[in-house]
């Protein structure tokens, strides 16, 4: 950054100074603390140019005590992502970080050229930031409202709490005046701006599952009457609001003994519920692949199950977390995702995968699975089989070709075996042992060494290879 020097002797909230020899920018704070600015992309974001920052004296600069924490992008005024993340988000009030989950969404909300309107930011910022929900065509998302509650830094500062209100040291001087000391509600959302008697409007995001708004209020002085859209509250322990599908709008007025009234306002936008009843991902545990490749825009697939595979294990995500998944109309463990255990039956398997949406619609899916009964072709083969006399066996190793010859003098009288199987899930037998390699004692004249495949739980398929060895010195002895 390059901003202009500009002298001055006082240095009030709002204030930017740095160092003569020093790039960064500090924003001085209404707490008396300074905010480091951590780059030029967050500082462009509150302002046009450099031509109110001032380079202060080393002493100034220190009368200043420095914030552990960094001020952040303004809220709502581009999209931004971070460095090593393809993730884009909308920055709202209280530097919380909204995932923007679509193109559609980023369209509605920043319009066709959304992508022009991305800034990237350094990984090392990513955790001056905090998540919340994620945004979607169907979430009511006020960017009005975001960029208004957080007007300067500021503001934005007390939206992420680092600057503490003094709403409850200063009640003292304000006892005769109708104000609140406190308002407590139910929703997951959180209250924007967080509460300070002094403030009067007040914002609230609702989920469709939230229908109802309890709130607990207090005021100053105990005697002063309280109203929520002009009816009065008895008891201010526990008011119960019913919430509709959209805005919500809440007065809430706190009159004293004089008759001297105080408004406060509540908007709640409660989301719709959603359409939302896609998969966003399906695995299994079968040695074949679903065809064709997944996609959710597809209902309809096929697999192949071994004769060896009993058990599909298939795992199931929903794209949206307020979805329920079924699977054979069994509910998956955490409603939105979750593994089912299946026992296949021989021949075709019919798996039915049922999503049902926040709004009760519902969306199917379905899996074929053809168990085969048999074992391929090929699965009892070898496809290795050698000895420490290689060169002398004949004919040649092939795994069609079940019986071999070898021929020993006298003198050779042992014979190293090795084999190994064109199934890795079937046990190879050599010489009655079940092993990939055996070191066996060779008899006088001829002997058979046996190699066998054996498929788990089907023994009936076992194949059997042999060698014939005869060891001896006679030149023309022949094999029958």
């Amino acid at each position: 950054m390059r901003p202009g020097v500009v002298s001055a002797t006082t240095y009030t909230t709002g204030s930017l100074i740095k160092l003569a020899n020093k790039a960064t920018i500090y924003y001085v704070a209404s707490d008396k603390f300074k905010y480091a600015i951590p780059n030029e992309i967050t500082y462009k974001s509150w302002y046009d140019n450099f031509s109110n920052v001032k380079t202060v004296s080393t002493k100034d600069f220190n009368s200043f005590k420095t914030s552990k924490n960094l001020v952040t992008i303004h809220p709502v005024k581009q999209l931004v992502k971070f460095a090593n993340s393809n993730k884009i988000y909308v920055v709202d009030s209280g530097a919380v970080l909204r995932w923007v989950k679509d193109e559609q969404t980023a369209k509605k909300y920043f319009g066709p050229n959304w992508y022009k309107n991305i800034v990237i930011l350094p990984q090392t910022d990513f955790t001056n930031y905090s998540f919340g929900a994620d945004i979607e065509s169907n979430t009511i998302f006020s960017k009005t409202r975001s960029s208004n509650i957080s007007s300067d830094i500021d503001s934005e500062l007390k939206n992420r709490k680092l600057i503490a209100t003094n709403s409850f040291v200063t009640l003292t001087s304000v006892d005769s005046e109708p104000f609140l000391k406190s308002l407590q509600e139910n929703l997951k959302a959180g209250l924007q701006p967080g509460f300070n008697y002094a403030v009067n409007n007040y914002f609230l995001t609702a989920n469709f599952a939230e229908s109802a708004l309890t709130l607990k209020l207090l005021t100053v002085d105990k005697n002063d009457k309280l109203f929520v859209n002009d009816i009065e509250i008895v008891d201010v322990s526990k008011i119960n609001l019913s919430l509709v599908v959209g805005k919500n709008n809440f007065v809430i007025k706190v009159v004293n003994s004089t008759g001297k009234e105080n408004i406060y306002t509540l908007e709640v936008l409660r989301e719709k519920s959603s359409d939302n009843n896609y998969i966003k991902y399906i695995t299994e545990n079968l040695s074949d692949n679903i065809d064709p490749k997944f996609d959710n825009s597809i209902k309809e697939y096929d697999i192949n199950a071994g004769y060896d595979e009993n058990v599909l294990k298939l795992k199931v995500q929903a794209e949206d977390k307020k979805t329920t998944v079924y699977i054979n109309e069994q509910k998956l463990s955490a409603g939105y995702y979750g593994t089912s255990n299946i026992l296949l039956d021989n021949g075709e398997n019919k798996i039915t995968i049922r999503l049902i949406a926040e709004n009760g619609a519902n969306r199917y899916y379905y899996l074929i699975v053809n168990h085969n009964k048999y074992p391929k072709l090929g699965d009892t083969d070898l496809s290795s089989l050698k000895t420490n006399f290689q060169s002398r066996v004949y004919p040649v190793f092939n795994p069609k070709t079940s019986v071999y010859y070898l021929r020993v003098t006298e003198d050779e009288s042992r014979i190293i075996v090795s084999a190994k199987s064109n199934n890795n899930k079937a046990h190879v037998i050599i010489d009655g042992s079940k092993t990939a390699s055996k070191n066996i004692s060779i008899s006088y004249g001829e002997s058979i060494i046996s190699v066998s495949v054996e498929l788990v739980g089907a023994p009936e398929f076992t194949k059997t290879y042999k060698i014939r060895v005869y060891r001896g010195d006679e030149p023309d002895y022949k094999f029958e």
